[in-house]
């Protein structure tokens, strides 16, 4: 994993990577999107727990891929038990969010490792994304989240909690999609 040295503190890349996609995408959408992404992060960081050490570490640490595999499952629970009765525009906007999700991350990701190609290839996608969604059909989201994978093989950065992860999110937005169509 890359850190990043701040005023002495060192963070994660990809915690970075991941606030700041979540503070883009929020700006544009409805709160359900900000519900998640804090139910992600406070089950995520507090299922350190089951690993605990100190006080101190519960700040620093996280669960690691057991919390993230927990965040990920209630954000799916509050997604599918209470957002879409609450927020009727989540079912418009689930497709393009998980999306825009992977990609956005990947791009910023890059952009912290000084990987400017694959920036700019992932951007690119994104721009497309953002011009056909309109017509976003499960097709089409079929198709980008191939080409994200395909773009992460030839990165050797798929990694198997990467794969399962952005599965889950498309996934979830099929499932949402279905509901709406059907």
């Amino acid at each position: 994993m890359t850190y990043l040295q701040l005023f002495g503190i060192s963070i994660p890349t990809l915690w970075i990577a991941l606030l700041i996609t979540a503070l883009l995408l929020s700006i544009q959408l409805d709160d359900w999107f900000s519900n998640a992404i804090f139910i992600y992060i406070i089950v995520w960081k507090l299922s350190y727990i089951f690993h605990w050490e100190s006080m101190w570490g519960l700040l620093y640490f996280n669960g690691g891929k057991l919390g993230h595999w927990l965040g990920l499952i209630s954000v799916m629970l509050y997604i599918a038990l209470f957002a879409q009765k609450k927020y009727p525009s989540l079912k418009a906007q689930a497709s393009i969010t998980a999306l825009l999700f992977i990609y956005i991350f990947e791009v910023i990701s890059n952009l912290l490792h000084i990987d400017s190609l694959f920036a700019a290839i992932q951007g690119a996608i994104c721009c497309l994304i953002l011009l056909l969604r309109k017509r976003l059909n499960w097709q089409w989201i079929l198709l980008f989240f191939a080409m994200e994978l395909l773009t992460l093989s030839l990165q050797h950065t798929l990694t198997l909690t990467k794969l399962f992860t952005f599965s889950m999110l498309i996934f979830i937005t099929l499932i949402i999609k279905e509901k709406k169509n059907g």
